[in-house]
């Protein structure tokens, strides 16, 4: 797909004030979600939790001309070293690296707001306006860990910066793995017809419905209900929201396939990544194999070189970040996994360009970038 100059001049107001002088094809989130609706596809949403990640995962979207959302959380913006300024930028540098000429957005993941303090509110409206700032083209606002009245007013409030910038939105109800059990039809129609009588329209909606974030540990099995998501995607669609399915590692492929069918139209995929970088054995669904003693399995010719394995397997211990908390080994050896060797580098990135491939064709998004373009350029 050849880029035109119409599609860049049609960039959000907030990407040309950044991102202008740079001819890359960061769009408008929500131009993705609308045609994803429309062509009954799912884009595919990768958390970057190191930059390693984005050149395979770019150089697979090029050769399928695939959308892609690359996004953050604002937790993970605290273990990985990249805050919405950096990330956004370390995203346009890296997609212009290899050539990629096809749409994407970048994503604030999971903009989280836990309790409903003051001061717990502030600091989620901070990294909105940074991330709005920083040139990226979707939010999605997380109140869900409080009840689903303060969720409905915390989220209303700080939707209103998203949508006078016009960018891509996605709101939540029901905590994804949460205590509180399933999102249920009732309160996805509760929570976006109120939402859109108050001037806020989401273009997505995240639900509890039995994934996980993360690897499924030793004697768990993928839970995603599909009929409990389409009954809730039913109680919405008068409204032209879709759902967006978070942890999707460890999802089998044939089952992402069916997605789109039960209103699925973002999906969200991060430990993979991770995975990839370091270098674990993973199932056929991309969730991590262990050994008999629960712990990773590191393969000699995958992820980062061997030693420095070591160092990071000796400081998750040191520091008891075992399991899934091996996620915040990413910053304190950021300098050091971005600064291996080439070989290293290109087998990172021909593992990530494989599994992005496969995830592709299994979310229906191939050839989905020039869908987008006569979108925006209509």
């Amino acid at each position: 797909m050849t880029q035109t100059s119409g599609l860049l001049s049609k960039r959000p107001s907030n990407v040309l004030k950044v991102f202008g002088d740079v001819p890359t094809p960061l769009v408008n989130g929500k131009a993705l979600y609308d045609i994803a609706k429309k062509e009954r596809f799912i884009v595919g949403a990768f958390n970057v939790r190191c930059t390693l990640s984005v050149p395979g995962i770019a150089l697979a979207a090029k050769e399928t001309d695939s959308v892609v959302v690359y996004e953050i959380a604002k937790s993970e913006t605290t273990y990985t070293g990249l805050p919405p300024e950096k990330f956004a930028r370390a995203i346009v540098e890296n997609v212009t690296s290899v050539g990629c000429e096809v749409p994407y957005a970048v994503h604030a993941d999971h903009t989280t707001v836990k309790n409903t303090t003051e001061e717990a509110i502030e600091s989620a409206r901070d990294i909105i306006k940074r991330s709005i700032a920083s040139g990226y083209t979707s939010v999605s606002i997380d109140a869900s860990h409080n009840a689903n009245e303060d969720n409905l007013r915390i989220t209303r409030d700080l939707a209103r910066h998203v949508v006078e910038a016009g960018l891509g939105l996605e709101v939540e109800i029901g905590e994804i793995g949460g205590e509180r059990g399933f999102s249920t039809p009732e309160e996805g129609k509760w929570f976006i017809e109120s939402l859109v009588q108050d001037g806020i329209h989401p273009d997505l909606l995240a639900i509890n419905n039995g994934s996980i974030h993360g690897n499924y540990g030793p004697g768990f099995g993928e839970g995603i209900q599909l009929d409990l998501t389409k009954k809730i995607y039913e109680a919405i669609t008068p409204w032209n929201v879709g759902i967006a399915q978070h942890g999707i590692t460890g999802t089998p492929l044939d089952k992402i396939a069916q997605f789109a069918d039960y209103g699925i139209f973002k999906g969200n995929v991060a430990t993979l990544f991770q995975n990839i970088n370091f270098g674990f054995k993973m199932d056929d669904g991309g969730n991590t194999l262990y050994d008999e003693n629960g712990d990773y399995i590191k393969l000699e010719d995958e992820g980062i070189p061997t030693d420095l394995w070591r160092e990071v397997d000796a400081w998750v211990k040191e520091t008891g970040n075992t399991g899934g908390n091996i996620k915040r080994a990413n910053l304190p050896f950021k300098e050091k996994m971005e600064a291996i060797d080439k070989k290293y580098k290109e087998r990172i990135d021909r593992h990530t360009y494989e599994w992005a491939k496969n995830l592709f064709t299994a979310l229906r998004s191939v050839n989905s970038g020039r869908k987008v373009v006569d979108y925006i350029n209509n």
